[in-house]
């Protein structure tokens, strides 16, 4: 029984990795192209009874401290700026959406989440309350390479008395850096991670994590990062790290 359910799996994951393939559920993938973070589109089927429009954990909630808020609206703000003319476009910043899932980001991917592993979580998305650990919001610049986190850490998120666990630290510049190395360059995986930590973040404050990319050398990406206070006076943690890009049909065994 459990072997033709295995091979069905397989089946589905296999039409979600490979763009040309065209399943009852239309499964179809933007991770070869930096466009992976935009444009989710829901599949074409009606009677499916689950939900297409994934949550998105960056928008503001109640948690948020007024700094956090600010400066959310700073970069909200430098998304879409006003011509000449007096219309709207498209500016340099756009800020990217983020699931507790990364299947999520692919078209179709709210489906496969309730079919793969369906009560997996991402480790950034995955406690329920609000504020009580890893609250963020990236914003990219396409154009610059660049991208700024806005983060603030919540309780559960403690080493030192009243200061941010070193891991958390870590573990949110890995989760910046990856998400821009993976906007530039579609499926990536972290190889190599060096931090250097300069000063205590307090727990529960807002902090800025800045991250640039140095440069590609075939399927490796090379990226700086820079963790400081909102004013960027005070620098808190340094970076650099190198991801290497995957075939994403690898995670899956195929």
């Amino acid at each position: 029984m459990m072997r033709p359910v295995a091979k069905g799996l397989i089946s589905i994951i296999r039409a979600f990795s490979n763009p040309n393939v065209a399943g009852i559920l239309r499964l179809q993938t933007q991770w070869n192209s930096p466009s992976a973070f935009q444009n989710i589109r829901p599949l074409s089927m009606s009677l499916w009874p689950f939900s297409a429009q994934p949550r998105d954990f960056s928008l503001p909630n109640a948690s948020w401290s007024p700094e956090m808020r600010r400066v959310y609206d700073h970069y909200i703000a430098l998304c879409e700026v006003e011509t000449v003319g007096g219309e709207k476009k498209t500016g340099p910043w756009r800020k990217l959406p983020s699931y507790n899932r990364t299947l999520k980001y692919a078209k179709g991917g709210t489906y496969l989440s309730k079919m793969i592993q369906s009560k997996a979580r991402l480790f950034t998305r995955s406690i329920k309350e609000h504020g009580a650990a890893f609250e963020y919001v990236i914003f990219v610049n396409k154009q610059e390479k660049r991208c700024v986190c806005v983060f603030q850490s919540g309780r559960l998120l403690e080493g030192p008395p009243g200061h941010v666990h070193g891991g958390a630290i870590a573990t949110m510049i890995d989760t910046v850096m990856g998400g821009l190395a993976a906007f530039l360059s579609g499926p990536i995986m972290t190889a190599n991670l060096n931090i250097s930590y300069r000063s205590p973040i307090t727990l529960g404050s807002v902090v800025l994590i800045h991250s640039a990319l140095d440069h590609v050398e075939g399927r490796k990406t090379f990226l700086t990062c820079r963790v400081t206070s909102t004013d960027e006076t005070k620098l808190h943690t340094e970076a650099t790290a190198l991801f290497v890009s995957i075939n994403v049909g690898h995670l899956f065994g195929t």
